[in-house]
């Protein structure tokens, strides 16, 4: 049996506040699930799956981030500071006494080098706040040490597009396992290992070496997403992953409109960001809703989006508008929370995409949120499914693969042409080397 490790979890914050809830939790024994990366494939196989021997092992936790969508101060699409982008205005992007700004504490996942969760393996700049890419080939299994290091916030790892049986599930419902199984839902501290088998099912489509799926948290799919638990898997026919590698520049692109507002983390935000309008947004004597709300166990309840607000005129309109409903969550105005945003940044404020000259590319895209977009890429044309093309259209829980040929030399923009997602910022860079440049990044196999 041939074992491959890549490594993979999320990092922590500062809590800042006496009057701050933890949000961050060291787990205390992880010896248990340690025990169970054992190389045993799972109860239950899928008919057609012939196990290639080849087990890819990661190492992943969720965590608190501090994330800053905006990092430069720039809005870089207009080459302005943000205080002078009438889109930052217009959009509430600027911080004030009412609006948090483009600051905000994220739960990420987070990769690190072995079982004792003490060191973070590396991962691409552009990659942004998107969890580790996890990798295998058709046949192969994928086991996942997955920690919890959010508190007091449960989390889980669901995959979508690849095989796992209930055990590994990582979604909470009412679905026919124990109460509180850890596959169901990891409790803060907690730790659990996930199986999950690449079968013919999940390989890439007729033509192709590589094909993109996604995992993300699935204790309350809105709130968990929102809060920033997403991240690739790149799946790979047989023995082909090294050369797809070695042979192309491979890119995700997240396009994702996370609205902060719906986040778990969203009264700890306004607490943490806003400490002056937290007594307006929050009613602490609330008691919690009969019915099941924000990220929360399914069995056990737990205070997280779910403490009812006062819903007066008294609130700045633009922070708190009379007219929302949600009175069982803290709310904001859209246009001040949702970022429309690839990667994690908005305004071209990302590490670019970068490329040598006539370099073959991969660009990896994938949806989570609410809306429809469309990736279009200046300066270069893309390949999807057999057919050329200048923009692809993407859904909510939809992942593609396109391919580049870098031909034509400069910094570019890669966007969203869906106007509104376009003027909030869904915009990024990427760069192709000019051949009468020297480029600096390591030359592909021919």
């Amino acid at each position: 049996m041939w074992t491959s490790t890549l490594l993979i979890a999320a990092s922590a914050a500062i809590v800042v506040g006496a009057s701050l809830p933890p949000v961050t939790s060291a787990p205390t024994d992880l010896s248990s699930c340690s025990a169970q990366m054992d190389g045993k494939l799972p109860y239950y196989q899928p008919q057609g799956f012939n196990f290639s021997g080849t087990i890819r092992r990661y190492y992943v936790a969720a965590e608190v981030e501090t994330w800053n969508y905006a990092p430069s101060g720039w809005d870089n699409w207009l080459g302005v500071p943000m205080n002078e982008s009438f889109r930052a205005q217009t959009w509430g992007y600027l911080a004030s006494n009412t609006s948090i700004g483009t600051t905000y504490d994220k739960a990420l996942y987070r990769g690190y080098t072995g079982p004792d969760f003490t060191e973070q393996s590396e991962q691409p700049d552009w990659l942004g706040f998107n969890g580790p890419i996890l990798r295998g080939e058709v046949g192969d299994m994928i086991e996942i040490m997955f920690v919890n290091k959010l508190d007091p916030f449960y989390a889980t790892m669901h995959s979508m597009g690849l095989f796992y049986t209930k055990d590994s599930e990582g979604s909470l419902y009412p679905n026919g396992t124990n109460e509180f199984a850890p596959g169901n839902a990891v409790a803060p501290g907690g730790c659990v290992v996930y199986k999950w088998l690449i079968p013919p099912a999940s390989a890439p489509d007729a033509g192709e070496n590589s094909k993109l799926w996604a995992y993300h948290s699935y204790i309350s799919m809105y709130e968990d997403t929102d809060a920033g638990l997403t991240g690739p898997v790149i799946v790979y026919n047989p023995g082909t992953m090294n050369a797809t590698m070695a042979k192309n520049r491979e890119f995700i692109l997240f396009y994702g409109d996370n609205q902060e507002s719906n986040s778990f983390l969203a009264m700890h935000n306004v607490m943490k960001y806003l400490p002056g309008l937290a007594g307006s947004v929050m009613n602490e004597t609330s008691t919690y809703p009969a019915m099941q709300q924000g990220n929360e166990s399914y069995w056990y309840p737990q205070e997280v989006n779910s403490p009812l607000t006062n819903v007066d005129t008294s609130v700045a309109a633009n922070f708190f508008p009379v007219s929302c409903h949600f009175t069982s969550y803290t709310c904001f105005e859209e246009s001040i929370t949702d970022k429309s945003q690839i990667n994690g940044f908005i305004f071209s404020n990302n590490p670019p995409f970068s490329m040598c000259i006539n370099d073959a590319a991969i660009f990896y895209i994938m949806d989570m949120g609410f809306d429809t977009h469309v990736a279009h890429w200046h300066g270069n044309n893309v390949l999807h499914n057999g057919v050329m093309m200048a923009s692809v259209p993407i859904n909510p829980g939809q992942m593609l693969t396109t391919h580049m040929t870098a031909t034509n030399p400069g910094l570019w923009q890669v966007i969203c042409h869906f106007n509104t997602h376009l003027s909030k910022g869904m915009e990024a860079w990427y760069r192709i080397y000019a051949p009468w440049e020297k480029c600096p990044l390591v030359p592909l196999e021919s």
